[in-house]
């Protein structure tokens, strides 16, 4: 059964330097604006518990964020991941 997707994460760039997350329930229309991936990872937890465990993330990037913001956050996602005992293998 393929799942839907019911998150949009939007990676954006801070005008002066930096990046966040902006994460959207496509369900409910509510967005929440992320600053780092502890706080990524505790409102999609947060937001998805109605769904149950299977839900899907569509990711994409807005205008200026530069290939080294991608690599931290993939970074700090897998880092995240391993210490939760997470990790896909």
């Amino acid at each position: 059964m393929e799942c839907e997707v019911k998150f949009k994460s939007v990676i954006k760039a801070k005008p002066l330097g930096g990046w966040y997350i902006e994460l959207t329930d496509l369900q409910t229309g509510m967005s929440v604006v992320c600053d780092d991936i502890e706080e990524y990872m505790k409102k999609i937890e947060e937001m998805g518990a109605k769904y149950g465990p299977d839900i899907e993330v569509e990711w994409s990037q807005g205008e200026g964020v530069i290939p080294a913001y991608i690599n931290e956050i993939r970074g700090l996602m897998r880092k995240y991941q391993e210490e939760m005992g997470l990790s896909e293998g």
